[in-house]
Formats: structure tokens, C-alpha cells, sequence
């Protein structure tokens, strides 16, 4: 059976209003995504951190330390938590570790370090070695990335996150969130621009909570209306 479509959600409050106007639990079956405008950022991840579950995010890679400017990390095993290697699977097999402010197709990294790639295609997150219920990142400088999603079990499906800006501080907010589908093995991202994006700041690991968010989420709502009835 093919997988539904992805549901997208921009921010905590559109959320709550599909949740309040009666969206029934199918519409959010399949894979949740999360995508900010940079001034939305945090608005944004609060939703992604809500519908996913998570009370404290298992495992988080700023790049802040224990890299260098320059430094190639594709396919390296046991550099992240959580048994992730990051690939570029092009014919340049190489994702490095930016420092330099603007060196990013004229962005910035989030802080001092990011992770940059040459925008073909894929930049390849493997979490097969522990299959993840949720990933977050910023992303910087492109202008739009295509995104594969394969679960355990070997389905796909497949998404998108918005363009950013192509200077200075450009990153944005992108989530995802299994939901009920199986849990995540592996992400690849095809970015298009000016040959160069970055990731920084990524989040992920498995969610603290039995139910799928989207009914967490729908039994919340449910909840608070009937509370306001009984007030009413």
C-alpha cells in the first residue's frame, strides 16, 4: 500500500487550529513536517518538539566542538551519537565542516561551524544503525531541497523544505516526525542554488512518548474542548 502524503505544519498556532476545527486522526497519519521562515524559528520548533513528543531531545550535533574548518566527515563512522554517518553520495564524496563567515554561498553558519555540502545530489543522513522517530536542523543557503525519507521496512516517501535567504544569517527551521509510519532509517537531500548549502544545528533520536503525536496531539484537543463545554 503507498504511503500517504506528507503533512505539513507551519507553526505551534496553525497546528492548534487544525486540531480545534476537527481534523480527523487520518490527516495525520503520515510523515509531519516543519518548516520555518527564519523569523518563525522558534514558534516553529516548539510545534515540531510538541507533535513529536520529545520532553528532551535524545541526541544533538551543533559542530560547535571536536571539529575544524575544512574537515571532511562524509561516510566517517562513529564521528556523531546515535551511530549517524553523513555522506555525500555524489562523485565528490565530500561533506566539510565550514567555518568562515560567508563561506556558505555568502551565509553564515548557525554559530561558528556548520556542515556544508556541493548542493548534488544526495546529502545522505544514515541512521540505520538506530533507526530515528524525529531529526531537526537549520538549514542555510539554498533555494529548496528536495528530501527522500526511507523507513524501516524499506518504504519511501518523499518531501521538500522552503529556500532561504542567500546571505549572511539565512537559516531556517526544518522538522520531521514520523508519526505512525515505521521509524526512519535514512534522509537524502538534493539541494538546488548557488552550489553550496549547509545543515547546522541537528536534533533526533527516538520519542518519549507511546503514541503517535498526531494523536497526542488530536486527544489534547479533544480534552480542552470538552473542558470549555462544561465551563460553557
Amino acid at each position: 500500500m503507498p504511503y500517504r502524503p506528507v503533512t505539513r505544519v507551519r507553526c505551534a498556532h496553525c497546528l492548534a487550529l487544525l486540531l480545534l476545527l476537527g481534523t480527523t486522526p487520518a490527516a495525520f497519519a503520515a510523515l509531519q513536517t516543519f518548516n520555518s521562515p527564519g523569523t518563525d524559528i522558534d514558534a516553529t520548533r516548539e510545534a515540531w518538539l510538541l507533535a513529536s513528543g520529545i520532553a528532551s531531545v535524545q541526541h544533538e550535533v551543533d559542530f560547535e566542538a571536536g571539529f575544524s574548518d575544512g574537515q571532511d566527515v562524509s561516510g566517517l563512522t562513529g564521528l556523531f551519537p546515535g551511530g549517524l554517518v553523513i555522506t555525500d553520495t555524489s562523485s565528490a564524496g565530500s561533506a566539510r565542516i565550514e567555518g568562515t563567515a560567508g563561506g556558505i554561498g555568502g551565509s553564515n553558519p548557525v554559530g561558528g561551524f556548520a556542515l556544508e555540502h556541493n548542493e548534488r545530489a544526495y546529502l545522505a543522513l544514515d541512521f540505520s544503525a538506530a533507526p530515528i522517530d524525529y531529526l531537526a536542523f537549520r538549514d542555510i543557503d539554498h533555494t529548496g531541497t528536495q528530501v527522500v525519507v526511507t523507513f524501516v521496512g524499506g518504504g519511501t516517501t518523499t518531501t521538500s523544505f522552503d529556500g532561504t535567504a542567500v546571505s549572511g544569517d539565512s537559516a531556517e527551521f526544518f522538522g520531521l516526525f514520523r508519526n505512525d509510519m515505521p521509524r526512519i532509517t535514512r534522509i537524502e537531500m538534493d539541494a538546488g542554488g548557488d552550489g553550496a548549502w549547509a545543515i547546522d544545528n541537528l536534533e533526533y533520536g527516538v520519542s518519549t512518548v507511546p503514541l503517535p503525536g498526531a494523536a497526542w496531539l488530536l486527544g489534547g484537543a479533544f480534552g480542552a474542548l470538552l473542558a470549555k463545554r462544561r465551563r460553557g
